[in-house]
């Protein structure tokens, strides 16, 4: 019979071939302490925006321009994607100031490198599975025998499901490819995947890293209906969507880099 020591949400089990296991347990404590984590690492990026940008308004009109810009050059001038890697390479609660415009120029592009590369094989694969998945769908819903319609459908709902957690699962790698090279400045670690998805593993867990997406998606869903209400409004749903942006942008940078580094 093997002894079992519990403490908290782990259980340590000594076998009676002397060999340790752990035991995952969840209790409605446990599910507690994981919300007030995910609730600790949003407060956190929440403050960081208030003190780095809000409070510093003048820095906060400086990154409304630079996105400006950035959304009129059409990303060729990605200077908020160039402070987006000084705020993941920074771990520190301390919002970097916007200086050295030539070094924001130069680390935007790097972004936009490992996002284009990133993307491409990404929608490739999507695309892929989703061709396979339209075809195999309009190939069961024009057939004649119902088990043949049927397999169709399903075969087709497989494909575009696959394209779609593919699709996921890569935009999941990135963000945290975003924060891996940003902190080394090298590049060619964005594609370090094995380095990247054992950060995931090893630090939040997959499981708690989809969890976390998911909020971040409702915030993004909620926001996104009170500027769609504001855009009724002449200018000033595309002012808010403006002043917003930045404020947005760097609030989901900070989230990642706590995520990568499993802290509030």
């Amino acid at each position: 019979m093997p002894l079992i020591f519990s403490h908290a949400h782990i259980s340590l089990i000594i076998a009676p071939d002397q060999k340790i296991y752990y035991k995952y347990s969840f209790t409605f404590k446990n599910v507690l302490c994981i919300m007030a984590s995910y609730s600790a690492i949003i407060t956190n990026a929440s403050d960081y925006v208030k003190t780095g940008l809000i409070d510093h308004w003048k820095r906060w009109i400086v990154l409304v321009i630079l996105s400006i810009i950035q959304i009129i050059t059409i990303n060729i001038v990605p200077l908020v994607s160039g402070y987006l890697v000084r705020v993941y390479a920074n771990p520190d609660d301390i919002a970097p100031e916007i200086d050295e415009y030539g070094k924001l120029f130069i680390d935007g592009w790097k972004m936009n490198i490992v996002t284009i590369l990133y993307l491409i094989p990404a929608f490739i694969v999507a695309i892929a599975f989703g061709a396979i998945g339209v075809i195999s769908a309009l190939a069961g819903l024009f057939s004649e025998g119902k088990i043949t319609h049927l397999a169709g459908l399903m075969v087709g709902s497989i494909g575009i499901l696959l394209a779609f957690l593919v699709f996921l699962l890569i935009t999941l790698i990135m963000n945290m490819a975003y924060v891996h090279f940003s902190r080394s400045g090298r590049i060619l670690d964005a594609f370090s995947i094995g380095a990247i998805t054992r950060q995931i593993s090893d630090g939040i867990g997959w499981g708690g890293y989809i969890i976390m997406w998911i909020i971040v998606w409702i915030l993004m869903t909620v926001l996104f209906l009170i500027v769609s209400g504001l855009a009724m409004i002449p200018i000033i749903g595309w002012l808010a969507l403006i002043v917003l942006t930045p404020l947005w942008s760097v609030f989901i940078a900070k989230i990642n880099s706590n995520i990568y580094d499993n802290r509030p």
